[in-house]
């Protein structure tokens, strides 16, 4: 079995994780959701897993992934307050 953890924007509440699991339950490949509502993050465990159409699903729903800084504004970030 595979894990795929995604982190993903706009989880406040017990709703949004109620929201996320149920939207994702009926997939066939999906065996166990899990869903870190402090911490954002998604941690989908299955087989034969496609990340791709998870985080297309998840942004479908409400909850995009979360925009990693490139090298470049991580150093910006640091300089500019």
């Amino acid at each position: 079995m595979e894990q795929i953890e995604i982190a993903v924007q706009n989880i406040k509440c017990d709703g949004c994780v109620k929201s996320i699991k149920t939207a994702l339950e009926n997939r066939a490949e999906i065996k166990e959701i899990e869903v870190g509502k402090d911490t954002g993050i998604v941690y989908i465990k299955g087989e034969g897993l496609n990340k791709d159409n998870l985080i297309k699903e998840l942004t479908s729903l409400g909850y995009p992934p979360v925009k990693e800084k490139t090298f470049f504004q991580k150093i910006k970030s640091n300089f500019i307050k």
